[in-house]
């Protein structure tokens, strides 16, 4: 089943102008889910400092963690990396961008059988790692709504990718996301 993602938010003064900001808007409809990550294992793909011996262990892993299909199995850890990866380095981006700033996540899942599920985080960008605690403070969400899955993370990358060149230096970002299925 896919997902709708839409994002919104604020990207400054007009040109010319002090007066006002101009907004920034996404919105894709019918994403590919493609596969479920688990959140803890996506964090400790991480590495914290990223050698060339930290990072071959953590996309190979260990010899006993080789049953079969290894070669699958290290392009799907090559895949979760470069999406984890992608948008802790596009909040670490934003963050850079003014002194503070925030995103917003609206997660919605409509289920027939019974209430909806849904998830709200509002995540400040400040502190030593503001995008790994964006992963961090969104996965139990995504989680609840079912809406963890690569192609969500991929989808996140592209906004958080699209606002950040739309954004002025030295302004704060302001970005809301909601994400349905």
């Amino acid at each position: 089943m896919g997902f709708d993602i839409h994002a919104w938010g604020y990207r400054g003064h007009k040109s010319g102008s002090k007066e006002g900001r101009t907004p920034f808007r996404y919105s894709k409809k019918d994403c590919l889910d493609q596969e479920d990550f688990e959140p803890p294992k996506l964090l400790a793909m991480i590495p914290d400092s990223p050698d060339a011996a930290g990072v071959a262990k953590k996309i190979v892993g260990t010899p006993e963690g080789h049953v079969g299909g290894a070669e699958v199995q290290g392009m799907m850890k090559i895949a979760e990396m470069i999406f984890a990866h992608q948008i802790v380095q596009g909040v670490m981006f934003l963050a850079m961008h003014g002194r503070a700033g925030q995103i917003s996540v609206y997660c919605h899942q409509k289920k027939w059988y019974w209430a909806d599920a849904n998830s709200f985080v509002n995540c400040y960008l400040y502190g030593t790692n503001p995008g790994k605690e964006f992963l961090r403070s969104i996965s139990p969400g995504l989680k609840k709504t079912e809406l963890n899955n690569f192609g969500v993370l991929a989808q996140i990358s592209i906004i958080l990718s699209k606002y950040d060149r739309k954004l002025p230096k030295h302004t704060d970002a302001n970005l809301r996301i909601e994400i349905r299925h």
